[in-house]
């Protein structure tokens, strides 16, 4: 079986904070966040199947600190697990405030992104943490999974109490 390590999967980009990019409090939109967060995953993902994926849900989004345009972010993702057709992406959000210099984690997520079966040959390579936050965040993995599992299995009874109204 084939291998890849988490390092192999990291995507990291960098961005300004624009005003536009602000919602009325003055911080990073959450749907913007979410946005940059979904390219990001899907980048990552990218280096473990070199073809169509699609993003299947998000779990664990954490808002830990506001961005504001004095701040720049460093957005870094590395795959976390990997299923069957899925694959876990873990992505952090770093600013960096542009007078001190200083640094904060601003956001955390996980997201589930999903190969699609129009993949020819598709073959998962096994995972390998090498670091101590690969290794702790790979550790998780399987709990995650169980209840991700879970919580598809009770999609259809959740659905049939919401209103199409």
């Amino acid at each position: 079986m084939k291998q890849i390590t988490c390092q192999e999967t990291k995507t990291i980009s960098e961005r300004i904070v624009f005003a536009a990019d602000l919602n009325d409090k003055q911080t990073l939109f959450g749907g913007k966040t979410l946005s940059l967060l979904d390219e990001n995953a899907g980048l990552a993902s990218f280096k473990v199947v070199h073809g169509k994926i699609a993003t299947a849900g998000y779990d664990h989004v954490n808002f830990w600190h506001p961005i504001t345009t004095e701040k720049h972010i460093k957005i870094e993702s590395i795959v976390t697990g990997i299923s069957g057709r899925q694959i876990e992406v873990f992505t952090k959000i770093i600013s960096q405030d542009l007078k001190d210099d200083t640094s904060e984690i601003a956001f955390t997520s996980f997201c589930t992104l999903v190969a699609l079966r129009s993949n020819k040959s598709l073959e998962m390579p096994k995972l390998v943490p090498e670091t101590k936050e690969e290794q702790y965040l790979c550790a998780g993995f399987a709990k995650r999974l169980i209840e991700r599992r879970e919580n598809f299995q009770k999609k259809d009874d959740f659905l049939s109490h919401l209103s199409l109204d």
